[in-house]
């Protein structure tokens, strides 16, 4: 928080500064939003991007690609015009009443449109970028303690499908563990894993979504493919509600250590 408060608005409006251009490039393209099309949407890779923020409510990937019938990371041609008609049917007609008016938009129009959307697309890189980066510091951290600790980091990236595929007494980063990314796979002397994943809150509702549904979640998954064998656990940093860490602990069994005090942490892997 701290952090955030020397930060200031600067960050924002860097970010800001830079997608503002982006969407005026997809209004030009697009003839103002009034004509979405396949062919607009193949020639630009990256303009499936700026329509999502155009979509009242902004359409994420993942709800994008289930309505078009295919997960993408550029607009395939075969798919190109679902996804345009995909974007013409979602447009928000409050920032964009022109559209369906069938008429061009005022210069007062595209300008506080324009602005409406940079200022959606904005909040959301920048938070997205914050999460990252508090993710990595995270990571870089817990990484150094264990190196400290004696053991010794793997720099494989290679899936782990057996647990003997990282030897005892090492670790690595970001790897597959059974099919779903482990910030930090530990293999413990004892011959188990200690699955440790690197979360950051900035509040309460925020921190059900990344302990109970993204650390819970893996947590079943590698109970169901390991057994005991995989111990899940979580590095935390930030604002969490202490119901959910309650119930990542007792009905989860997650294991929780905090970022601000990485002993615990070292304690009991070398307990193992």
């Amino acid at each position: 928080m701290s952090g955030r408060q020397e930060e200031g608005p600067a960050a924002f409006y860097v970010t800001w500064e830079a997608v503002e251009p982006n969407i005026r490039s997809a209004f030009k393209a697009t003839k103002n939003l009034r004509q979405i099309d396949g062919a607009s949407l193949v020639a630009d890779k990256h303009l499936w991007q700026i329509l999502r923020y155009v979509c009242a409510p902004r359409i994420s990937e993942e709800d994008l690609w289930t309505l078009v019938g295919k997960k993408f990371k550029t607009v395939p041609a075969a798919f190109s015009d679902a996804a345009a008609k995909t974007f013409s049917s979602l447009i928000d007609m409050k920032r964009f009443p022109w559209v369906i008016a069938g008429r061009d938009p005022t210069d007062a129009e595209l300008e506080a449109s324009i602005i409406a959307t940079a200022t959606l697309q904005a909040h959301e890189a920048l938070s997205t970028s914050r999460r990252g980066s508090a993710s990595k510091s995270q990571e870089l951290q817990v990484s150094e303690a264990l190196g400290a600790a004696g053991w010794t980091l793997d720099n494989s990236r290679s899936p782990v499908v057996s647990l003997d595929e990282i030897q005892r007494g090492h670790f690595s980063c970001e790897r597959k563990v059974g099919g779903a990314k482990c910030d930090i796979p530990i293999r413990l002397n004892d011959g188990r894993l200690l699955a440790l994943e690197c979360k950051v809150s900035n509040g309460p509702k925020n921190s059900w979504k990344r302990l109970q549904r993204e650390v819970g979640g893996k947590a079943d998954a590698w109970k169901q493919a390991y057994g005991s064998q995989v111990i899940t656990g979580a590095v935390l940093a930030g604002v969490f509600d202490l119901k959910c860490l309650a119930d990542a602990q007792n009905q989860q069994n997650v294991v929780l250590f905090w970022q601000h005090d990485l002993k615990p942490l070292v304690e009991f892997i070398q307990a193992k």
